[in-house]
């Protein structure tokens, strides 16, 4: 009768690690991360084929982070550019400053917490297939993050 008992167990235990295991991978996150040090290295990986980081990133474009979310396509950019950056950040629509938490989105870094330092441009396409997303600019730390 034990060794029944014993059995039962087993096969109890081995039945709650399998749905544990199966809610872990339905549960996962969808994101993809990228992450390069230079532009030219997301070329070489041809990253830029797949688009991340987005079409229009500067030559200059280093500390490259990428995070899609395949359930509804959205992607966070960021980047530190160089002055190759420029121009392309002089022909957009200035809107009102806004911070990085005030768009709703955490990061690890303090770069665009302070709207003294920030431009925000709504509606920039960096994507040639995309639709616009938002834009927020460091003009001091020369970073910048992107928003689909």
């Amino acid at each position: 009768m034990m060794q029944t008992f014993a059995k039962w167990l087993v096969l109890l235990v081995l039945n709650l690690v399998a749905l544990v295991v199966l809610a872990l991978l339905i549960i996962s996150s969808n994101n993809v991360d990228l992450e390069f040090a230079t532009y030219e290295q997301a070329i070489s990986t041809g990253a830029i084929d797949r688009q991340a980081p987005p079409d229009y990133s500067p030559k200059s474009a280093k500390d490259i982070h990428s995070t899609r979310n395949l359930d509804n396509g959205g992607e966070v950019v960021t980047f530190r550019y160089g002055s190759d950056f420029d121009q392309f950040i002089a022909a957009q629509v200035v809107a009102p400053p806004w911070t990085a938490k005030s768009l709703g989105i955490r990061l690890g870094d303090n770069d665009f917490t302070d709207p003294n330092e920030l431009s925000y441009f709504p509606e920039v396409a960096l994507y040639r297939a995309h639709k616009a997303g938002k834009l927020l600019i460091n003009r001091i730390q020369r970073t910048a993050l992107y928003i689909d």
